[in-house]
């Protein structure tokens, strides 16, 4: 299923664009995570540069700017040597992302777009040139990462742009970015993906339950795509396995339990986060359903589980299990010391039940 199917009205407002050839100096595209603005991006790109996304990465006329190190930038430009480890990253990530427009790009363990990035990018596109230069920069946000060099670097570029350039900005967080460079952008606008064609995505993944997916993910599609892994009997483990722990029902359950997360810490985060994140799906839940909150979401085993927590544990305050779980991850991201952040969690987390 293509961005066409997901997105149709903002798909048929770039095709209008540039059918009426009225073609803007730089173009913002924001909205939710998992929207598929990068996807719109890219379709966007090869309709200005009349060129398919399989010829972009040989195309001279066709810059991407990702969060990446410093040290990248300083050598990428210049001679694309792939025997460095972060070019042939970034060389697969993005044959992998043409090949799969849907698919969430970055670079590991990178938040910030450094100045050097926007010092190559103008020497590379000042020359001439008949046909027109596309300048894709993902997670535009990250310009304000750190110190405002990036971002006033860019806002030069934009105030005077090259001939015959147009700059593709792609975000999640458009209140990151100054209101210097939204002002000198077209601002298109991404919905969520509406339920009708999330449903339509999701039936490629097999059989797996609608409402469930769109109940985890939020219709966010790389979530789609991450949970469609998980079959129910595993989500309901996950959840048991934490109420299990912050009980502490079981001394040795709960030490192997500890070592599965600090190893996941280590070695495969991503699994770690999907697994909190239907923690905290399911916590929420629950407290609406301690709350009297009518959901449209249905499942008999999950609600199961929220009847007999709740029954169990009445004074429990569960938003603040729910901010643990945050915490917990946000600390996780800022690589404070895990053990001590999760034994935090744990504790704290049991200390709410009563």
């Amino acid at each position: 299923m293509d961005i066409d199917s997901l997105q149709p009205k903002i798909s048929q407002r770039i095709e209008a664009i540039v059918k009426k050839n009225k073609i803007a100096n730089a173009y913002l595209l924001h909205g939710s995570e998992g929207s598929g603005k990068e996807a719109l991006a890219l379709k966007f790109s090869s309709l200005l540069a009349d060129c398919s996304m399989d010829e972009f990465l040989d195309n001279p006329n066709i810059f991407f700017i990702i969060p990446a190190s410093t040290d990248f930038y300083s050598n990428f430009f210049k001679s694309k040597t792939i025997d460095e480890k972060e070019y042939q990253e970034w060389n697969h990530l993005w044959r992998e992302k043409l090949l799969f427009p849907l698919k969430k790009l970055q670079l590991t363990n990178n938040k910030n777009i450094p100045l050097i990035a926007l010092k190559n990018l103008k020497e590379n596109i000042i020359f001439e040139s008949d046909k027109r230069k596309i300048v894709i920069i993902f997670d535009a946000d990250c310009l304000s990462h750190g110190s405002s060099e990036s971002a006033n670097a860019l806002l030069k570029l934009l105030e005077e742009p090259p001939k015959n350039t147009s700059f593709m900005l792609v975000t999640d967080y458009i209140n990151s970015l100054p209101a210097t460079i939204q002002s000198r952008c077209q601002i298109i606008s991404v919905p969520r993906i509406s339920d009708k064609d999330l449903k339509k995505y999701i039936a490629r993944t097999g059989d797996f339950d609608f409402e469930l997916l769109s109940f985890l993910s939020d219709n966010n599609l790389q979530l789609v795509d991450l949970f469609s892994r998980y079959s129910k009997s595993s989500i309901i483990d996950i959840i048991q396995n934490y109420i299990n722990s912050i009980e502490y029902s079981n001394s040795e359950f709960i030490s192997e339990f500890y070592e599965k997360i600090l190893t996941d810490i280590n070695t495969d985060k991503e699994s770690l986060y999907l697994d909190f994140h239907i923690i905290k799906k399911w916590l929420e839940y629950t407290n609406q359903i301690k709350s009297s909150i009518s959901h449209s979401f249905l499942w008999d085993e999950f609600h199961s589980l929220s009847d007999k927590f709740i029954s169990n544990h009445q004074k429990c305050e569960i938003g603040n299990l729910v901010k643990e779980i945050e915490y917990f991850l946000g600390d996780i991201k800022q690589n404070t010391n895990p053990k001590f952040s999760l034994m935090n969690m744990f504790i704290n987390s049991h200390n709410s039940l009563n």
